[in-house]
């Protein structure tokens, strides 16, 4: 009797793990889709507050300005938002990495659990494809982030150089660097927008529903 009721509690302390197990695997697959998620909103925050930033340098140096110390003051604005949501687009990766890494090691040990070999190597199988899509995903944000970093520093340098001279015909005098930071923006653009997208189609893949 003593015997069963050791085995008995053995099977309930197991089970009782393995539940737990579980609910924290479940927990940490969470905080992994959040980390990634709020990862690809800061590529595309950086990414729209960098537009913005464009748009207001275009205007100055299309000639569009009404009041160019007005709208100069502006784009200044848009240049410190932009800087800032660039710097957050990098720093948001490390935590994607780091929540990632507790993920997968959640999960291969869940697997590691599963007792018929076939349903375990199909698992380990889901496991090493689903690892080497984050890798894409991590790398394209990554990438996504740092095209901005350069052309957001190349905007900042043609700011500063309206500053010193804030004049229309200073502002004519940039046309030419205008027109190759606008293409440059274009290719950066669209890189952003396929990384935010492949990464929201990859997170979105993880979510168990509501």
């Amino acid at each position: 009797m003593k015997i069963m009721k050791v085995l008995a509690f053995g099977a309930v302390t197991l089970t009782a793990a393995w539940t737990f197990a579980q609910t924290e695997g479940i927990k940490e697959t969470e905080k992994f889709v959040k980390a990634g998620e709020d990862t690809s909103q800061a590529v595309a925050d950086a990414h729209v507050q960098t537009k913005t930033a464009l748009d207001a340098y275009n205007a100055l140096v299309q000639g569009d300005s009404k009041d160019m110390k007005e709208d100069y003051k502006k784009l200044l604005k848009a240049q410190k938002d932009m800087n800032n949501r660039v710097a957050d687009a990098r720093k948001t990766v490390a935590e994607m990495d780091k929540q990632a890494a507790i993920y997968f090691t959640s999960r291969s040990d869940a697997i590691g659990q599963i007792q018929d070999t076939g349903m375990r190597d199909q698992a380990k199988t889901r496991l090493e494809e689903s690892k080497k899509e984050y890798d894409k995903v991590r790398a394209s944000l990554k990438k996504g982030g740092d095209e901005l970093a350069p052309f957001s520093k190349d905007l900042s340098d043609q700011i500063k150089y309206l500053g010193a001279e804030l004049t229309p015909s200073a502002a004519s005098s940039l046309k030419p660097q205008g027109e190759k930071l606008n293409k440059q923006g274009t290719t950066v653009f669209t890189q952003v927008d396929t990384a935010v997208t492949t990464a929201n189609k990859y997170f979105g893949t993880l979510k168990s529903g509501s």
